[in-house]
């Protein structure tokens, strides 16, 4: 697993500005995980890190910081497609309980069952890794 982040010298579009601009993850089968540290962050995907520069690095403009860590285990999941897919729907709920918490409107009801959402999808997650040796 290698953790990165990006260092733009010069922003060509003002909205990123300079500095630390990206943190991100790319994980053992190459994909990559990358979260904006602006105001109105988000996060994205992407199948491997060429594909992360070619898109963002703004040639020369941005510097790629890569710390390469060694992987957890060597062992290859069975089911690493489903782990990868229960971690997706993971993600989306967290994002959508986030938007909750934040609604001044919102009953609590519709906030203990988006926690109740949450929990299952970890179960499923952790099931995962169980049935695949970890």
């Amino acid at each position: 697993m290698k953790l990165f982040y990006f260092f733009r010298k010069e922003d060509l579009t003002g909205i990123s500005g300079t500095g630390p601009v990206v943190e991100g993850v790319q994980f053992t089968n190459g994909w990559c995980a990358v979260r904006w540290l602006s105001a109105t962050s988000s996060i994205c995907f992407y199948q491997n890190l060429e594909e992360v520069k070619l898109i963002h690095g703004h040639g020369e403009r941005t510097e790629i910081i890569v710390q390469d860590l060694a992987p957890l285990s060597k062992k290859k999941p069975i089911h690493s497609g489903v782990s990868f897919e229960i971690l997706m729907q993971l993600i989306e709920q967290a994002s959508r309980l986030m938007v909750l918490a934040e609604d001044s409107t919102l009953k609590k009801p519709a906030f203990d069952q988006s926690i109740a959402e949450l929990r299952t999808l970890l179960k499923r997650f952790e099931k995962s890794f169980h049935i695949s040796g970890y």
